[in-house]
């Protein structure tokens, strides 16, 4: 019987890891470098659109309401 290569009691297979893996290894390191970065920028923006982008969303949603019910009445009156 062969003496097989172990590491912490698994087998282990002699092959080249780095050179299967190097591609994702670089795409993810590059892709969560970029995205802190474009997060930095974004929270230190001097007109602070990234920190008030709920309080837009609600205003914009409760105007959006408004011209639904303005759209709603006026289709309603001319039905009738």
């Amino acid at each position: 019987m062969a003496a097989y290569r172990t590491f912490l009691g698994t087998r282990v297979w002699p092959g080249n890891y780095l050179k299967l893996y190097f591609p994702f290894i670089i795409t993810g390191t590059t892709s969560f470098f970029l995205f802190a970065n474009v997060h930095t920028k974004l929270m230190n923006a001097p007109d602070g659109k990234w920190e008030h982008m709920m309080r837009n969303v609600s205003e914009s949603t409760a105007a959006q309401k408004n011209k639904n019910d303005a759209v709603d009445y006026y289709f309603k009156k001319d039905k009738h």
